[in-house]
């Protein structure tokens, strides 16, 4: 089965690498997968995204994605000025780099405070993952805190696939820290997701 993923944010915090990365996991596992980048301004700090699908059987699709199944929101505060929502499917997750509650966001992409305002179903987690990256890292740079969200909600790639992509992928010294900011990610989401789970 396609999933059809878009992942949002900003010029500098390794959306297109963390497409890249994840669609080498997906590979890895035997999976297709195809990661195609998007930029809406060519500047550190401009709106960047990256989409990526993910498949059982070949992709024949060449164009970025019109209409996700989930999101992935790398920066804080980029979804406050672009409708990061639109072209979403019916009951998509959505998964925002937040500090706020799960519900708070909800309620403010509901209000239509921003422009745009959230009118269908949708399952929504957030995660402190500049807070991780800062303390794991020592820098807002978040692609591989997310890439270990990502693993753990949709279960496509495994956190031991993505250490093995970012161990290629990155100088020896940056490893340990990326995976651990990766691991404890993957941990706190894999508990988010649980509760979802009906007894």
């Amino acid at each position: 089965m396609l999933k059809e993923f878009k992942l949002f944010g900003r010029g500098g915090q390794g959306i297109v690498t963390a497409g890249e990365w994840l669609a080498k996991a997906a590979a890895l596992e035997g999976k297709y997968a195809q990661s195609v980048p998007s930029f809406g301004s060519e500047r550190r700090g401009g709106p960047s995204q990256c989409s990526l699908r993910i498949s059982d059987t070949p992709i024949l699709l060449k164009f970025s994605v019109i209409n996700f199944d989930q999101l992935y929101v790398f920066d804080p505060s980029i979804w406050k000025y672009v409708n990061v929502i639109a072209g979403m499917k019916d009951n998509a997750i959505l998964v925002f780099n937040s500090r706020l509650s799960r519900e708070e966001l909800e309620d403010n992409l509901r209000s239509g405070k921003y422009g745009y305002t959230l009118e269908k179903d949708a399952t929504i987690y957030t995660i402190d993952a500049t807070g991780i990256a800062l303390e794991e890292i020592g820098r807002p740079i978040t692609n591989t805190t997310m890439m270990g969200a990502f693993s753990a909600i949709t279960g496509l790639v495994s956190l031991d696939s993505l250490v093995k992509i970012v161990e290629s992928g990155l100088p020896g010294d940056l490893v340990e820290p990326n995976v651990n900011a990766m691991k404890k990610a993957h941990e706190i989401m894999k508990r988010e997701v649980k509760k979802e789970v009906p007894a």
